[in-house]
């Protein structure tokens, strides 16, 4: 394997900045709660090009974010989006990285080839897209004797009239797919961005503030969605978080993982925590946006939404160019 270039020795130097990410401390509560992780948009979202394109620097950041989940033996899903890679990146370079994930015993999915928004893409031209997503990932999958089972909508938009949303949906279930859902929904995607931007600039400072401020207020989410949980459901059931495939996440996971250790969760895989009755309550929701199933099946009870926290305006402007 060759040298990394400077922008990954400079990202791996601004990571190493805080303490290490610390697994369950003896002080931890025993689990009370449960969470399958997700992370959307593999084999990456939010990456400057000179990693996203960069073989070595793109399976460098995919083995520093394997190894927070394995740190905290936490199994995970990767939805695919196998068109969202680099032109420059060499031939089998989207198999390696989907080979580390099934060595390390995690799932694969599909989220479509080029991540077309539902709401405005015909539903044949959508669907055709979800066929070629399938490709490496399914080869994959099926050398290991797996099915490929879950499809993720991008930006959570399942479709904005009942036939569309139908359509799609007998599509799926015609395809062996089962829709994975997400509970825990956010703006985490802003915050890559801006830290992806930090990096790219070598402003450790900025990177260093933006994971900090990360790390705070994805525990405001999480407590936002632990008791909407309880209003909507009456309990908390297994939770699915929604995450990204990124920098943000090869350098901060450890410690996000440990704020879900503190508040007493054990991370379960996706199938076990669909195995929950509330994941099979139907998802009434038609309409323009893609939001968390919560909100979803509180729509379905007359009940009005509860958003969680937004991400911070700094945050929102930095990601945008912004100062």
């Amino acid at each position: 394997m060759r040298a990394l270039p400077l922008l990954s020795l400079l990202l791996i130097a601004c990571a190493a900045d805080p303490a290490p990410a610390q697994e369950a401390a003896p002080s931890d509560p025993a689990p009370t709660r449960a969470v399958a992780l997700t992370f959307d948009d593999l084999p990456h979202q939010a990456t400057p090009a000179s990693i996203a394109c960069d073989p070595d620097a793109l399976l460098a950041m995919h083995d520093r974010l394997l190894a927070g989940l394995a740190a905290h033996g936490a199994p995970a899903a990767g939805l695919v989006t196998e068109g969202n890679a680099c032109d420059r990146l060499p031939d089998g370079t989207l198999a390696a990285i989907l080979t580390r994930w099934l060595d390390d015993g995690h799932l694969l999915g599909n989220h479509t080839h080029s991540h077309p928004d539902l709401v405005t893409t015909a539903v044949e031209d959508y669907t055709a897209d979800i066929v070629r997503g399938e490709g490496t990932t399914k080869r994959l999958l099926a050398a290991r004797g797996q099915p490929l089972r879950y499809f993720r909508h991008p930006y959570l938009r399942t479709g904005d009239t009942a036939e569309k949303k139908a359509a799609v949906e007998r599509f799926l279930r015609g395809r062996g797919y089962t829709i994975a859902p997400v509970t825990i929904d956010s703006d985490e995607w802003v915050f890559a961005a801006a830290y992806s931007r930090a990096v790219a600039e070598a402003d450790t400072a900025m990177a260093r503030r933006i994971r900090t401020e990360y790390l705070t207020w994805s525990e405001d989410v999480v407590a936002h969605f632990e008791g909407w949980s309880r209003e909507v459901l009456g309990y908390e059931p297994p939770q699915v978080a929604l995450l990204h495939a990124n920098l943000l996440h090869a350098d901060a996971l450890g410690d996000l993982l440990a704020m879900y250790r503190r508040r007493g969760y054990r991370f379960v895989s996706l199938d076990e925590a669909l195995r929950d009755p509330a994941y099979r309550q139907p998802d009434p929701y038609v309409g323009r946006y893609g939001n968390s199933w919560l909100h979803r099946w509180a729509r379905g009870q007359g009940l009005a939404v509860r958003w969680e926290p937004d991400a911070p305006d700094w945050v929102m402007a930095y990601s945008r160019g912004g100062r």
